[in-house]
């Protein structure tokens, strides 16, 4: 069976990272809202009262306007557009989302010790493992010119640490791209993974602002540095508490003071704000690993109607693109409506050719066990042999 000689680009949705507790967008609310309403001790409360008594304040507006006021996308698109209306009372209303979209994280996302050891999720370590092996077999067939071999990459719009800690514990380098390529790096040990969206793990001080633009990035691990950890039963687990932990217990690296660095993290809304933040080079990045990319293969990814930004990202990066092999879609729905939005926004051309794929209904955990080095690796594969 001929094998795939160019980058594979994984583009991973919330579904990628649903297996770890972390929940969907259309599931975020509600789950944020059984976390307020717990007996949970939040760090964060007050973002949680505030969010949801404005919500509510809302539900008025479906008696004329249908509109799901439990989707996050629609809930920080509305905050968006008020806070470009009226400044001061949308921007506390977006300030304190991000708050929730973080704790709720840090509530949800959860690991499980082995005695006094802590590996990551189990799917995410074989995801790594899978692409480090795909990449290991590829590079020893394909030249390692300029022109010939390079890595595979990840895109992900998930806000949570889970695969960059399984990166982590593999003894490689999560690099984030939110500057010029890192320098003196070994490319056998780093791997490629661009968060769109951020990430709980880079901070910016809320105190000398100074790193507002440029975060503060920490090491993805549940941990806080020097911990002393004892041999744990098999079945206890921790939470995954990046930024209400790690985050607030790090100093800023510039006024060194603690308590003070923040999440970054940016909405999901049509109007994603990226220009003059570090976040501009991570979509500069992604454009030019699509238009690099031999295949994609895109995993719990829903293509909502109101991601507009990703679409043109697309646009951008397709457009450049002369080797395209075929664009792979991985995800639990097999609707028919959930096919109809990814063929309104992919050319019929690509249809027309068999090189847009559906492996539907599969999740991202059987993707990987079963499918992730047949379909990274052969040009031609029949789905369900």
């Amino acid at each position: 069976m001929p094998l795939i000689t160019g980058k594979t680009l994984y583009i991973l949705g919330a579904g990628a990272s649903q297996h770890t507790g972390a929940p969907l967008l259309r599931d975020f609310l509600f789950t944020a809202r059984l976390l307020a309403e717990g007996r949970n001790i939040l760090r964060h409360k007050q973002a949680f009262d505030l969010v949801f008594s404005w919500i509510d304040a809302l539900r008025g507006s479906s008696y004329y306007v249908e509109l799901d006021l439990n989707n996050l996308e629609h809930i920080f698109s509305l905050a968006e557009m008020e806070r470009q209306i009226d400044p001061q009372g949308g921007n506390d209303v977006v300030k304190e989302l991000r708050y929730i979209v973080a704790e709720t994280l840090d509530n949800a996302c959860r690991l499980r010790f082995e005695g006094d050891h802590l590996p990551p999720d189990r799917i995410y370590g074989k995801f790594v493992e899978n692409l480090v092996s795909l990449n290991e077999e590829r590079e020893k067939v394909v030249s390692s010119e300029a022109s010939g071999f390079s890595r595979d990459a990840v895109i992900t719009f998930n806000y949570d640490v889970m695969l960059d800690n399984a990166i982590f514990h593999h003894a490689l380098t999560p690099d984030y791209y939110l500057s010029s390529p890192p320098v003196g790096k070994s490319l056998s040990r780093s791997l490629k993974i661009l968060k769109l969206h951020g990430s709980v793990n880079w901070g910016h001080c809320s105190k000398c602002q100074t790193n507002k633009d440029y975060p503060q990035i920490l090491p993805p691990t549940p941990l806080s540095p020097g911990s002393v950890v004892f041999p744990h039963s098999e079945h206890d687990e921790v939470f995954f508490k990046m930024a209400t932990e790690i985050l607030s217990k790090t100093p800023c690296n510039l006024c060194q003071q603690k308590g003070t660095l923040e999440p970054f993290l940016i909405p999901p809304t049509w109007s994603k704000k990226i220009d003059d933040t570090a976040a501009t080079h991570v979509w500069k990045t992604a454009v030019e690993e699509i238009a690099d990319a031999s295949q994609i293969i895109v995993i719990g990814y829903s293509m909502p109607r109101t991601d507009t930004f990703f679409q043109y990202l697309l646009t951008l990066g397709l457009a450049r693109n002369a080797k395209l092999h075929r664009i792979v879609v991985v995800d639990t729905d097999e609707s028919a409506e959930f096919r109809v939005r990814y063929e309104n926004v992919l050319a019929r051309g690509l249809r027309a050719r068999g090189c847009l794929k559906f492996l539907a209904p599969l999740s991202f955990t059987d993707y990987v066990e079963r499918h992730m080095k047949i379909v990274g690796a052969q040009t031609e594969w029949q789905y369900g042999s």
